[in-house]
Order: C-alpha cells, then structure tokens, then sequence
C-alpha cells in the first residue's frame, strides 16, 4: 500500500522502494523520525504515529520518489457488513467518564467509539482516498500503513518560515446549536491547550480567527492561529509539544489520557495520533488522525469519538459518533438494507 497524503495544495503519493523508520515511543519519537529521514538522504517522509505517545506502532515512511498524479475517485462495489458497532462498550465508556467528570478528576475527556466492519469489495488504498476527498472537499486525506480517513482537523502546517493550526471543538447538525453553553467549554479547552503548545515556536501571532467548519451534515466551532517560526523551531518540535490536544484528549491532559487507557475497550493505535509528512528540512504538514480506519485484509476497525464535559447528553453524543463513522462507510460501500 503506497503512503498518501492529499489537502488544499494536491496529492503526495509515495512510490519506489522505500525506507521504514521506526521512531520508537516517548516524547522523543518526533524528533528520531525526523534525525533517522536525514540520514537516508530521502527527501521526505510520510508519519502515522499513534496517539498514545508511550504506545509503539507508529510508522514513518521514506520513498524514493513521490507521485503528485491522483486517483480517480471510482464508485465502490463492496457491500459493509458490521461485525461490531461498538455501541455497547461507548455506553458503558461514556458512563464512566461522566463520573468522572462529576466527581471533578477532569473537565474534559474524548470518549471513542470502535466499529468492526467487513468489506467484500476490494480495498485499494489509493481509490478509497480518492472517494473520501471527492465527498469531503476541505479535509485532509490519508492513507498510511492500512490506516485511511478524511479529516477535517489541521493539526499543524510548518511551511516556508510560518506555522498554521485549525483547532475544532464542538459539533453540530444545525450551526446555531454551536453556540451553546456545553460547545463554548469545550472548544474552550482546545483552543487554550493549542495556544499554549504553539507559544514557544511562534515569534508571533498574526492571524487569530473564529469560524464555523462544515463538513457534510457536521459543522464545527474552530480557531485558527497562525504567526511566523521562531528560528530554528521545526514540525517536529511543535509536535512533541502540541500533540495530543484537548480535542482528542480531553483537559487536564495527563488525567484524561489515563482515563482514556482505562474506559476505551482497545487501544486506539494511531487513530487520533499526527498524521501527515516531514521533510528533511525540518518542514511538513500534519492532520488528526480523525474520520479513519484501521484496514487489515477486508476487515476495517473504525473510530469516532467526541468531547465529553459536564452537560453532555448520552444519546446526542451518540449521534455525533455516527455521524462521524458515516464518510468512511459510505466510502468503504454500502450497508446492507
């Protein structure tokens, strides 16, 4: 499966022989990657790390060469059968976390939800991220070592001296729903842990802007900054300090990762983890690993989840799961009827 990463600027396609990079676990895994793709003397890397920074699997490709050719976005043929919705362990997972919340250990925690589905269809990597970005124009799509997604998260662009961010938080069928109270507390947290992460790479902040993200049926409350690199700073500092955000965490971050190992029913690999590329100049672009599969022989693991805070409502957070799930599905085939 060649590695793809596709955005606003076109399709990277890795192909060629190539160099696997193990970056290792803990903090320093960004900055191994990034010494190790020196020293292959390949241009650029394609990274997929997973979003427990103590977890191995994360995975760092080097090409020989890469393709800006794209895909053609076929209609799928398979049909999707789910072997396990998840459903049950999210419930018994979001019980929890909201005691948690209640009993005040965080204010923050992202509940993910993991469905088991089967695909009869074939599963060519480069076809199905040619379907997510014809459906999903505006996010960020992906194919890595099997996992694939589409999302709408900007995790950080480092790019000709500037760093970029999109921090999302909050989600809503009706843009107006994004203005109540539960939203605004926690897009607060995201916003302030993003902002805090990006302070010592930025000689400035040039570009603070609120705005509404809609993507299908969900819209979402997002803060983009933006300002020019303190010299020297490259994207794998910034994500050694940024990752993982209280969009994917929760707030406080140590206690929410914690209760995360504990409430979720397996380990969410590299779903909600950086994904994207680096360069040997210390440059790249990387998303949340969002909206994804896990795709490993016709069999696909998916993953949704979202922001638990005191207020949240157990059907409706819910719903956004399942909105979430929806782009990969209908990307996958089609559910039987």
């Amino acid at each position: 499966m060649n590695p793809i990463w596709v955005d606003e600027t076109g399709w990277l396609t890795g192909l060629g022989p190539v160099v696997d990079i193990d970056p290792g676990e803990g903090p320093g895994r960004y900055a191994s990657a990034f010494e190790q793709l020196r020293r292959t003397g390949r241009a650029l890397a394609f990274a997929s790390f997973t979003f427990d920074v103590d977890e191995p699997g994360s995975v760092v490709i080097a090409p020989s060469r890469v393709s800006s050719d794209p895909a053609e976005p076929v209609r799928p043929r398979g049909r999707v059968d789910v072997l396990d919705d998840g459903v049950d362990a999210w419930r018994d997972g979001y019980e929890r976390a909201m005691k948690a919340i209640h009993g005040d250990h965080v204010s923050k925690v992202v509940l993910a939800r993991q469905v088991k589905v089967a695909v009869d269809g074939e599963l060519d990597a480069a076809s199905l991220v040619a379907r997510l970005a014809a459906a999903n124009p505006g996010c960020y799509c992906f194919a890595v070592a099997g996992l694939v997604g589409a999302s709408p998260e900007l995790l950080v662009r480092a790019r000709q001296g500037r760093i970029s961010t999109l921090a999302l938080a909050g989600t809503a069928t009706d843009p107006e729903q994004l203005e109540s109270v539960k939203i605004s507390e926690e897009h607060k947290h995201v916003t302030e842990s993003v902002a805090g992460a990006l302070e010592r790479h930025l000689a400035g902040i040039d570009v603070t802007e609120q705005i509404i993200v809609t993507h299908g049926r969900m819209s979402h409350v997002g803060t983009r900054i933006e300002g020019p690199a303190r010299p020297g700073s490259t994207v794998v500092d910034i994500l050694a300090d940024l990752h993982p955000t209280a969009a994917v965490a929760g707030a406080p971050r140590d206690e929410a990762i914690s209760l995360i190992r504990d409430l979720e029913p397996a380990s969410r690999g590299r779903y909600a983890g950086p994904v994207g590329w680096l360069d040997s100049n210390g440059e790249g672009v990387f998303a949340l690993a969002l909206r994804c599969g896990q795709v490993e022989d016709g069999a696909v693991t998916l993953f949704a989840g979202g922001g638990l805070v005191a207020g949240s409502e157990e059907e409706a957070e819910l719903e956004e799961t399942e909105l979430k799930l929806a782009p990969m599905i209908e990307a996958l085939g089609q559910l039987p009827s």
